[in-house]
């Protein structure tokens, strides 16, 4: 109910007018004080204060319950975070220990870069004077070159006519020299037979080792060829054994030309015939005179590689 319901509504009021009215009723006076209105109000603010002090407490209790957890929680927070921060300090006492280590690291890494950078002048100094050297080798390189060229033109000219001066003296000697199969020597020799000029005497010397050895199988056979090999490796005078083998092969021509002492130093013929191709078996009626020569050594005069068999 509220409150204005039990409150009279304002008028005047005249004590006198009460007591009159009081008095003609009962014959007492007496006054109106409306108290059943007024204790049902008090009761309704009675009730009105347990329901507010319950609901009080109702709250007070959640909310110190609520307290209790956040207090907790603060609590359980508040110990997370100390242990954050002892961690955290411990990872700064690391970080400044690295700091001072890379401090230190820093140091020694300008004092390398300032110890390079000298290096690296002198590197740049000492590339220059390389430089200036390797461009005046390239300059001597390049001179070299065109003398080694030129000396090498000179030397295939050389060669060019050392080839068909050596084939003209093989047709002048009627002897070949050819290496086969590494240290075997075969020795060809033609002009030996005035009737057949282009038959071929051979035989094979091997000279890798100490003692010389001559393949048995010459074409044709020397019966004093171990002879002659004995004393070859007596006196180490290889020449003078060619031209023994060359006598030799002579003498197992028939009725041989009794050559003269100075063809038989040479053992070989002289300029005054080339040696025959091999399918020409007997010497050209047109030079008799000529193939004379050669088989009895009278061209010998005209040959100027005799002295270097004449020793």
């Amino acid at each position: 109910m509220a409150p204005s319901s039990y409150i009279a509504s304002n008028r005047p009021t005249s004590l006198q007018n009460l007591l009159d009215t009081s008095t003609s009723k009962n014959g007492t006076p007496s006054l109106d004080l409306r108290w059943e209105p007024f204790q049902q109000h008090v009761e309704n603010f009675l009730t009105a204060i347990d329901a507010y002090t319950q609901s009080a407490r109702t709250e007070i209790v959640a909310r110190a319950t609520d307290h209790y957890a956040t207090v907790r929680d603060k609590k359980a927070e508040m110990e997370e975070t100390e242990k954050r921060i002892q961690l955290e300090r411990e990872k700064e006492g690391d970080m400044l220990t690295t700091l001072e280590s890379e401090r230190h690291v820093l140091a020694d890494l300008n004092s390398s870069l300032s110890h390079l950078q000298n290096s690296l002048t002198k590197t740049k100094e000492q590339s220059s004077s390389l430089e200036a050297e390797l461009q005046a080798l390239r300059k001597e390189v390049r001179s070299e070159e065109t003398e080694k060229e030129r000396q090498k033109n000179m030397l295939n000219d050389m060669r060019d006519r050392d080839t068909v001066e050596l084939k003209q003296m093989e047709e002048a000697l009627g002897w070949k020299v050819e290496g086969i199969k590494g240290t075997f020597l075969l020795m060809r020799f033609y002009l030996i037979d005035p009737d057949d000029p282009a038959k071929e005497f051979s035989f094979i010397v091997d000279v890798s080792k100490q003692d010389y050895t001559v393949v048995p199988n010459c074409d044709p056979p020397i019966p004093t060829l171990p002879q002659l090999v004995r004393q070859l490796n007596e006196d180490r005078d290889l020449f003078s054994f060619i031209k023994k083998v060359r006598k030799s092969f002579r003498a197992l021509i028939p009725n041989p030309p009794n050559p003269s002492t100075k063809f038989d130093d040479l053992s070989g013929p002289g300029l005054g015939l080339r040696t025959p191709g091999r399918s020409q078996r007997t010497l050209s009626s047109t030079t008799p005179a000529a193939a004379r020569d050669v088989t009895e050594g009278l061209a010998l005069d005209h040959l100027t590689l005799g002295k270097l068999w004449e020793a």
